[in-house]
Parts: C-alpha cells; structure tokens; sequence
C-alpha cells in the first residue's frame, strides 16, 4: 500500500473512531484527539501549552491573532516544562479527587474513572482529561484519548493539537479499536461497584476504598505470602496494598454491585496462601 494511502486509511479510522467514542461516551461537547501513550499525550500537551504560554507573553503575537484566542488558554503549574498528570482516582488510597482539584494540579488523568459509574461526572466538569481505553472501555491498549471542552479552548489551541496528532505513528490501534467495538459482545462501560468489604476470617481485613468504586483495596497483612495470588488481585508497594479490580460490561444507565463476588475471591486466595 502507497504510503499516502496507508496515512489516509489511518487517519479515516481515527475520525471514525472519534465520531463512535462522541456517540458511546456523550463526548459532544469535546473535541477528541489521540496519542499512543499516556507519556505522549502528556509531552505533547506540556508543549502545547508551553508554545502557547510562550507566544501569549510575546508582543508580537498579539498583532497576529486576536485576545480571545488567548484568553481562553488555562493556567496550569508547569514543572521544568512538563504538565502533571493528576489521577481523578488515586489507586493507592482509594479516594475520588474532585475534579476542581485535579485541574488546579495538571491535567486529569481519567483513566480509572472514564467508562465507570463516574464518568457522568467526569464529562459535566472535566475542562480537559485524559484517558487510556484499555481499561473500562475495554479498547486497545495503545491508544489514549485526549478530550478538550470546545467552549473552554480556542480554534488555534485545538488545531495545534490536531496537527501534532497527524505527525503522530499508531499502528493499527484505530483499527483495533474500531474491531473490538463492532464485535456484538462488545458493551462500552464497566457498571461494576464494590461496597466496603469486612472480612473475619481467615484473617481480619477491612477494606479501605470509598465505595462505589470498581476495585477494593485493603491493607497488605504482614507476613502475607503473596506468590500464590492469582494475577487479577494487584499487590502495590508504597503504601503496601492488595487491589482487586472487578470488571462487568454493560451500558452507562446500569450498575451492578459485586462486593460479595470479590469478597469470595479474596478469601479463597487468602486460605490457598495461608495453605501454601
């Protein structure tokens, strides 16, 4: 295939799969862009905002464009020159950060909350997020989409972006994508949540995540022998924790609530652990 072609087809796929994440996610209201990798769309957002933060101090560009195509443009910490990627959930603790705090911070990384019970709150606040799709969407995992408001960002901010994205190799992550979505079993949300989880035996555990979440984490006990675990319950260091995730494909109106489930997994792994 011509290498014209081939940047064609790629990027006819990536507005495909833009139009299909606005219908699915309710992402109207965002203009969508795409990088490979959580990295890259941060160092491409830290220089977009520091090329624009930049030129909006530079005399000279005033004549160029008019002030409401600056005014727009957020403040946000730079560090060396690299935006921070906030966590709207923190994994290690289990809490939900306000958005108004995330964005204060960085640029919110969605990740662990697009796709779930919050991602209503996440797209009626969210000025600007990030997000990976392989994890409750279920996407590929190459690819991570970046959604800026359109209200909230200028026509030269937004198509800096655009051109930044173009300049951008992905494979065939698109057309995964686009694959794993036209698959009938496909369901685009994860509507699972997990309440607080008390545990007597085989050993006193008490989880430690705000509930409503699609994990339970709880405090590493010492002495633990984690080797016999399963793969799907996560063992994290600084602060110690085991993390059990749940998974349960549905659409966005639905929830299902699979406490006991991963009770019952946790304490067989605890007891094969203990018998090990």
């Amino acid at each position: 295939m011509a290498p014209q072609l081939a940047t064609a087809r790629a990027a006819a796929a990536r507005d495909k799969l833009r139009g299909l994440l606005s219908r699915h996610y309710r992402l109207e209201n965002y203009d969508l862009f795409f990088a490979p990798s959580l990295h890259i769309a941060r160092v491409l957002l830290s220089q977009l905002f520091l090329r624009q933060e930049q030129a909006r101090n530079q005399t000279r560009y005033a004549s160029h464009y008019p002030v409401s195509e600056l005014s727009v443009l957020p403040t946000l910490p730079m560090m060396a020159g690299n935006i921070a990627l906030v966590e709207h959930i923190d994994m290690q603790h289990g809490r939900v950060r306000a958005l108004s705090e995330c964005q204060s911070q960085g640029v919110t990384d969605a990740s662990e909350s697009f796709a779930t019970q919050l991602h209503k709150r996440l797209i009626s606040d969210a000025r600007l997020f990030v997000t990976r799709l392989d994890r409750h969407a279920a996407l590929c995992s190459d690819l991570v989409l970046i959604a800026l408001r359109t209200a909230d960002f200028s026509t030269l901010v937004r198509s800096e972006l655009r051109l930044f994205e173009q300049g951008l190799a992905f494979g065939a992550a698109a057309e995964q994508a686009l694959a794993i979505m036209e698959n009938d079993d496909w369901r685009p949300f994860n509507i699972a949540t997990v309440e607080s989880i008390a545990l007597e035996a085989p050993l006193l555990l008490r989880s430690i995540q705000q509930p409503g979440l699609p994990f339970a984490l709880f405090p590493l006990p010492i002495g633990l022998n984690v080797s016999t675990f399963p793969q799907d319950i996560q063992v994290l260091s600084s602060p110690q924790r085991l993390r059990l995730r749940a998974n349960v494909r549905g659409s966005v109106n639905k929830h299902l609530n699979v406490t006991n489930t991963l009770k019952t997994r946790l304490k067989e792994a605890l007891i094969r652990s203990r018998n090990s």
